[in-house]
C-alpha cells in the first residue's frame, strides 16, 4: 500500500459516532445525553460531514447553557468560528418550536392545574431577554388562558406597568382572571417598589372589576419571584 493510499483510506476519527449517538437516543431517550451532545446533535441537522462536538462545547462555553444558547442574539452567535447564518437560523426555529409547544400545553389545562408550567413558559419566553417587558396572561371563568400578549417593552433596566392598558385588554377579551408576567435582565428577580406600587394599583382596579388577579411574577436569571407567595397580592 502506498502512503498516499493509506492518507486516502483512513477514516476520520468520528466516524460512526453519529450513528452510536442516534442509537443511545432511541434507547435510552434524551435524558443519557450532556448538554453538548444534544447541541451536538442538532448540529449534525446543519452540518452533514463534520466533528460537530468541538463546536457544541464553545457555544455551551460562551452561552453557559442550552437556554442562553438558544436565546442568544445573531451577533453573539456569530462571535463563535464555525457558526453562520445556517446555524443561527437553525437555533432561532428551535426556540420558536419550543416556545411555541410550550405555549400549547397551557391551553390545554386550567392554569390552577399547571402553574408550574405558567413558570417554565415564563422563564423560557422571558428569561433571557435584553429588555424588560411585561406580558398579560388573561384566563376565563373556568381558568383556562384565552389570550396571552405582551402589552409593554421597556429598557434594559425598566418598563412602565399601565395597568388600564391591562385592564382594557381584560375587557377586550372577556377575561375574568390574570397573570402578569415580567423580567428584569439584571438578574435579579426582586420585585422593586415601583413594581410593588403599579401591582397595587392593578389590584385595586381588578377588584373594582371583579377581575382576579392571580399572581404577578418576575422571571431573572433562571429564578423568579411570585408576588403571591411572597404575600405582595
Amino acid at each position: 500500500m502506498t502512503i498516499s493510499n493509506a492518507v486516502t483510506s483512513a477514516k476520520p476519527h468520528y466516524t460512526g459516532h453519529r450513528q452510536r449517538l442516534m442509537q443511545k437516543l432511541n434507547k435510552n431517550g434524551y435524558e443519557q445525553f450532556a448538554d453538548y451532545e444534544i447541541i451536538e446533535m442538532m448540529l449534525f441537522l446543519i452540518f452533514k460531514r463534520k466533528d460537530t462536538k468541538p463546536l457544541a462545547k464553545q457555544l455551551l462555553e460562551k452561552f453557559k447553557s442550552l437556554d442562553g444558547i438558544l436565546n442568544a442574539d445573531v451577533n453573539s452567535l456569530s462571535e463563535i468560528s464555525g457558526v453562520g447564518n445556517a446555524t443561527c437560523n437553525a437555533l432561532k426555529i428551535i426556540n420558536m418550536l419550543v416556545k411555541a409547544s410550550l405555549k400549547s400545553q397551557l391551553y390545554i389545562l386550567p392554569v390552577i392545574h399547571c402553574f408550574s408550567d405558567v413558570i417554565n413558559y415564563a422563564k423560557i419566553h422571558m428569561n433571557n431577554l435584553l429588555y424588560e417587558e411585561v406580558r398579560v396572561i388573561c384566563l376565563n371563568s373556568k381558568n383556562y388562558i384565552i389570550d396571552d400578549k405582551i402589552i409593554q417593552r421597556g429598557s434594559i433596566n425598566s418598563v412602565t406597568l399601565y395597568p388600564r392598558e391591562i385592564i382594557k385588554l381584560c375587557l377586550q377579551s372577556g377575561a375574568t382572571g390574570l397573570i402578569i408576567i415580567h423580567n428584569h435582565p439584571s438578574g435579579d428577580p426582586t420585585p422593586s417598589l415601583n413594581d410593588q406600587y403599579t401591582t397595587n394599583k392593578l389590584l385595586q382596579a381588578c377588584n373594582v372589576l371583579d377581575i382576579n388577579l392571580f399572581d404577578h411574577i418576575i422571571v431573572a436569571n433562571g429564578n423568579y419571584v411570585s408576588f403571591k407567595a411572597l404575600g405582595l397580592l
